[in-house]
Formats: structure tokens, sequence, C-alpha cells
């Protein structure tokens, strides 16, 4: 049983790690693909080069 007690913990922990993460780098929004294109690329989106 130690070894599933183990197990289990490692998992919360790298989920928690994960979270933190996640809100360090977005914030508490909801993700969503046209924001995050956005944050990674610097573009607004589909716009025609003149």
């Amino acid at each position: 049983m130690k070894i599933w007690n183990r197990m289990k913990q490692a998992f919360e922990n790298y989920f928690k790690q994960m979270e933190k993460s996640n809100k360090e780098l977005f914030g508490n929004s909801t993700a969503d693909c046209c924001s995050l294109n956005r944050r990674q690329s610097g573009r607004q989106g589909n716009q025609k080069k003149q």
C-alpha cells in the first residue's frame, strides 16, 4: 500500500506544480485559442499585409 500512496502523492504534487505554473502564465482566465495565440506570438489575428 505504501507504493500506491507514494505514487498518488507524486501525481498530486505534479498537478499542483502544473496548476501554479499555468496560473503564473495565463492568470485565472479561461483558456481560449485566440487569446493563447495572441500571448504566444503577439499577432492580432489574420490581417492582410499591405
